[in-house]
């Protein structure tokens, strides 16, 4: 959150190479807009702030039933589909109302709540779009975002004040800031500065300076920290390392909290408020940790890392808690802090070591940006050493190496048991013999993992070429059972499981292709884990881009794919595409599972038939305790669906709408909250693009929910809200 007092002036060069022209309601454009006349066209400034949300309502009631903002809804959709916008004219309204030019209030809002009645005049331009959306899809950018969602102003500073007032909000936050003697003075100088400046002012910080820093460094120190009495210097003699100056500080003392910072870390100002926030809404929390991008000596901020809430597999690639953690004083004192005797990434080694004590219960994410990366500083690579140590001390033995297809992330490959379990391959198909083929060959020229045994169902093929190839398969490790029902995928898969002889089952389409040959063993490596239920693969489409990089609840209001259609070599956001992690859920069109689980949970519901009972099964193995992971290790082409055909017919479009019914029904709200995204990525999308706008409270909103609570209890006074 950068303190800006820019205005948003986002331009339809949004819509990148789409055709849109413009109408006017009465006359000119606004002086403030960029008002270059080319050709009978355009370019104009417009914002949500002056979108005429009830008009487009009103125009387009199909919009009604589109669970977002309708300015959203135009922007990624009505544009492209030929509907019009409308916009206030704010700044000639202002123009030729001079006894509005210093109010407070917005001039749209002013004009529907008191200008029509007063008879003033209100003007609009339209803006209608009529391009195709092809390959030119919206993308906004997370500089649009960060203006729109993340600017700190006065109003907001009010707020955060009112809000610790409210709330009470006292606990004072220790902080030790180690300086790194070959650091350029703005780093030292910044990181400091952003540590001072705090909106919420409750802290103590203590700055380890090495002996071998240089004067320029040490006056800056001074500098900024003067006489407040809330910071003091440690001098730490040079041949200590990092672990030691942090160790010795924290001895140093004595808050609930405390956290470690290097210069390369810059706080937003309204960091520990929302850490002191989350501590009051979350009684347990242990360690707390937050989103984070970079910035550059320019105040330019780019890359963003909107996490999920804590997700080992994840965890496993990467430190995803990142440089600001606060750990709660007896997390830190209990694994008697930094390893001094490592001499590796000790902020990952000392989350991992944290974890390993305490688990994940007490690990609470704040969906806010709240650390600024300086741009300058070298990345930290991945330590391979950090997951050794933690999987010795878990007892868990595997095989931790580098991601091949993103520089600084890991990747870890468990041992499989010395007997290797029996996998049942199921494949239900009917027909479609040059798809089903395809697929039980590839599986059994290519794997490499051993036993395994392949159940084709048959349900009800006619055709003499298929029947022929069953007759024609001699290989032991495959057997057909006929199913002449009809078609039910749940059904299907349910009576074959029922018959498999496997300890673990895989549920495979007819229309898969295995590409890696390896692909069992880096599925069955998460498989046996005891807390892991559903395991998930990637999938391609044949033409390169992505089918499936696992699944997420929430898209488009029930789930969908993350990253559909990403270009092969492309890591996707912030690399996720690439690393393994748990998921709510993964595809069943290859889902490998305990045949234990799928048992003891009921296997798949009947009453889906088609769609989402993957995602009902997954979500199930999830509500009774186990992770399911997706690896994007295994990997293979789909054809997806091309033995069933589209969702084209009224009777399949009714059967869908009955079955996103029954899940939204049955899961609710809970749909919307997946706690492997991020509440600032889109749900219209699934290519992980931000959200616009995203699904987390203000300081504001907060702040009149708290007011509306008051006033239920009979309390008079609280804190103003702007």
């Amino acid at each position: 959150m950068t303190i800006v007092g820019a205005e948003l002036r986002a331009t339809i060069t949004w819509f990148k190479r789409a055709v849109l022209a413009v109408r006017w309601a009465l006359l000119s454009l606004p002086a403030w807009a960029a008002s270059r006349l080319a050709g009978g066209k355009r370019d104009i400034v417009i914002n949500r702030k002056t979108f005429d949300a009830q008009w487009y309502l009103i125009n387009n009631p199909d919009v009604a039933e589109y669970q977002g903002d309708p300015f959203d809804h135009f922007l990624d959709h009505g544009a492209y589909e030929g509907r019009p916008g409308r916009f206030f004219d704010s700044y000639w309204y202002r123009r030729v109302n001079p006894d509005l030019r210093y109010t407070y209030m917005d001039t749209w809002a002013h004009y529907q709540r008191f200008g029509r009645d007063e008879g003033r005049r209100g003007r609009y331009f339209y803006v209608n779009g009529v391009g195709n959306r092809g390959d030119e899809e919206i993308k906004r950018s997370f500089d649009e975002w960060a203006v729109t969602y993340d600017t700190l102003d006065a109003t907001t500073v009010q707020n955060i004040h009112g809000a610790i007032k409210t709330f009470a909000l006292n606990r004072p936050f220790d902080i030790v800031m180690r300086v790194d003697a070959a650091a350029d003075i703005y780093a030292v100088e910044r990181s400091l500065v952003a540590i001072r400046d705090q909106i919420y002012s409750q802290l103590n910080c203590i700055v380890v300076v090495p002996d071998d820093s240089p004067d320029a460094i040490v006056k800056v120190i001074r500098r900024v920290i003067g006489q407040d009495a809330r910071f003091r210097s440690l001098g730490l003699s040079g041949h200590l390392g990092e672990s030691a100056g942090f160790n010795l500080a924290a001895k140093e003392t004595s808050s609930a909290f405390i956290c470690f910072l290097t210069t390369r870390d810059i706080l937003d100002p309204t960091a520990l408020f929302w850490v002191a926030f989350n501590c009051l809404e979350n009684g347990n929390a242990a360690i707390v940790y937050a989103d984070e991008d970079r910035i550059g000596k320019s105040d330019k901020r780019a890359d963003p890392y909107f996490k999920s809430e804590f997700n080992y597999e994840l965890f496993l690639s990467h430190n995803m808690l990142g440089d600001f953690v606060v750990y709660r004083r007896d997390v830190f004192d209990r694994v008697r802090g930094f390893d001094e005797l490592f001499t590796g990434d000790v902020s990952y080694d000392l989350a991992t070591r944290a974890f390993d004590a305490f688990g994940d219960a007490g690990i609470c994410h704040v969906p806010r940006l709240l650390n600024h990366l300086y741009d300058q500083a070298p990345p930290v690579p991945y330590d391979i050493a950090v997951i050794e140590r933690h999987l010795e001390r878990r007892g868990r033995r595997g095989t931790v190496m580098p991601n091949a297809e993103a520089e600084g992330y890991g990747r870890v490959r468990f041992d499989l048991p010395k007997t290797r379990p029996l996998v049942s391959i199921v494949i239900p198909t009917r027909d479609r013999l040059e798809l089903l083929r395809v697929a039980v060959n590839s599986v059994l020229e290519k794997t490499t993992y051993a036993p395994f045994e392949i159940i084709i169902v048959d349900n009800g093929s006619v055709e003499g070429p298929t029947l022929d190839y069953f007759d024609t398969l001699r290989d032991p490790r495959v057997r057909v059972l006929r199913d002449d029902r009809p078609f039910n995928f749940s059904a299907l898969n349910n009576a074959a499981v029922g018959v498999a002889a496997g300890d673990y089952i895989c549920l495979m389409n007819n229309d898969i292709e295995i590409l890696t040959p390896d692909w069992l063993e880096e599925m069955m490596s998460f498989a046996v884990q005891p807390d892991v239920g559903c395991v998930g693969a990637r999938l391609w489409y044949p033409n390169g881009t992505l089918q499936h990089g696992g699944v997420l609840v929430g898209f488009h209001g029930v789930a969908g794919h993350m990253h559909k259609f990403l270009p092969r070599g492309d890591s996707g956001y912030a690399n996720r595409a690439v690393l393994h992690q748990s998921l709510s859920a993964v595809t069943a069109a290859v889902l490998l599972v305990k045949k234990s689980i799928y048992q003891a949970i009921g296997g798949l519901d009947e009453s889906l038939a088609v769609s989402f009972n993957d995602v009902d099964f997954c979500l199930k193995v999830r509500d009774a305790g186990y992770r399911n992971v997706y690896t994007p290790f295994a990997e293979m082409n789909h054809y997806e669906s091309a033995s069933r055909g589209a969702e084209d017919s009224p009777e399949k479009k009714a059967r869908e709408t009955s079955e996103i019914t029954i899940i939204k029904s049955r899961y609710g709200d809970s749909l919307m909250r997946d706690p492997a995204y991020s509440p600032n990525l889109s749900l219209l999308r699934e290519d992980l693009s931000f959200a616009f706008p995203p699904r987390v409270k203000s300081i504001a909103e907060i702040l009149i929910e708290a007011r509306s609570t008051e006033r239920k209890h009979g309390v008079s006074e609280s804190q103003s809200v702007r």
